[in-house]
């Protein structure tokens, strides 16, 4: 099995760095390859346009998507972000792999919020009705929140903090051990 990760910052790890992301929590959960390819201040757009040379190149068996919070702070529509998602996932079904959509966390500036809520929206209904599988982030960070506790799991109001990023870690290997497909 080999899994790559694209992104944006939230994906590489920003601000410690792709060593304390939650892709690298999640390789050594997996004892696995996974390859990190978020990028700082990338976009769907950039995503998308990098895709056959940073994903499709590796031959991976498995894709996770996590993108959006760039997109929601320039109030890119949805239906461009969400183009830009179907391509991705296009181009990883042509070449044999599985897509796996990141739900993104939540922001805490409410303007790009209001757009990812929207953009969550529509992975949720996306997924199900194309049978791809998520990646929950939003909701355990939502949980943490409303409990008081983003002074913990946040850097700034979008980006995790390490505790943060563990969290996420926790949150992709729980999800991806529930599923069938780590036996592929």
């Amino acid at each position: 099995m080999k899994l790559v990760a694209i992104g944006d910052s939230i994906t590489e790890g920003y601000p410690f760095g792709r060593e304390k992301s939650w892709v690298e929590y999640l390789a050594k959960e997996l004892k696995c390859e996974v390859i990190n390819q978020g990028n700082n201040g990338d976009f769907t757009k950039g995503m998308l346009h990098r895709f056959e040379r940073d994903v499709l190149s590796y031959a991976p068996t498995h894709v996770i998507i996590l993108g959006g919070a760039n997109d929601a702070y320039e109030e890119i529509s949805l239906e461009q972000v969400s183009s830009n998602f179907v391509r991705m996932i296009e181009m990883c079904h042509k070449q044999g792999a599985i897509p796996i959509l990141g739900m993104p966390t939540p922001s805490l500036m409410a303007e790009e919020e209001r757009f990812l809520e929207d953009y969550r929206k529509w992975f949720a209904d996306y997924a199900t009705k194309k049978s791809i599988r998520i990646i929950d982030f939003f909701s355990p960070f939502q949980h943490k929140i409303k409990s008081g506790q983003a002074a913990e799991f946040f850097v700034d109001e979008v980006h995790p903090s390490i505790r943060g990023y563990a969290f996420m870690g926790e949150i992709a290997s729980q999800t991806w051990n529930r599923w069938e497909i780590i036996k592929v």
